[in-house]
C-alpha cells in the first residue's frame, strides 16, 4: 500500500509542516508579491498533492472513474480547508485565509484535469519518455 501511495501521503506530511511553520519564520514579501506567490505555492502544493495520489492508484491498477476524481478532489479539498481553519485556530501567527482555500481548491482540481494530460492510465509518464528505436 505504501509503495503506491507513499509518496502522496509523504508529500501530505510536507504540506502540513509547511502550513504549520510559525508566520515570523516564514518570508516576509510585499503585499503584491505576497499575493501571487503565496496563491502559487498553495496552487502547485494541492496539484501535486492530487497527481500523487491519482498516480498512485494508476499504479494500483484502479480506474480513473469519476467518483474517484471527485473522492480526490473532495478530499483534497477538505485537507486543504482544515488546514486553513487550523492556521486559524491554532497555529502561532498563522492566519487562514479563504483565498488560500480556493487556491488550495483549483490546484486539486487542476491535478485532477491535467493528469491525463502528463500520465497514462498506468500511471506512466507521458513527456520526457525515451523514443523508441
Amino acid at each position: 500500500m505504501f509503495k503506491y501511495f507513499g509518496p502522496g501521503i509523504s508529500w501530505a506530511f510536507v504540506i502540513f509542516i509547511l502550513c504549520a511553520i510559525p508566520g515570523k519564520n516564514l518570508p516576509h514579501y510585499t503585499w503584491a508579491d505576497l499575493l501571487s506567490i503565496d496563491k502559487l505555492v498553495h496552487f502547485t502544493m494541492f496539484f501535486v498533492l492530487v497527481v500523487l495520489f491519482k498516480r498512485g492508484f494508476a499504479k494500483k491498477g484502479s480506474s480513473a472513474s469519476i467518483s474517484l476524481n471527485a473522492l480526490l478532489l473532495l478530499s483534497a479539498m477538505a485537507y486543504g480547508g482544515s488546514l486553513e481553519l487550523m492556521q486559524s485556530y491554532f497555529y502561532v501567527d498563522r492566519s487562514g485565509s479563504w483565498f488560500d482555500f480556493l487556491a488550495n481548491s483549483i490546484g486539486a482540481a487542476a491535478g485532477v484535469y491535467f493528469f491525463k494530460k502528463l500520465f497514462d492510465q498506468d500511471g506512466n509518464r507521458l513527456f520526457l519518455l525515451k523514443e523508441k528505436k
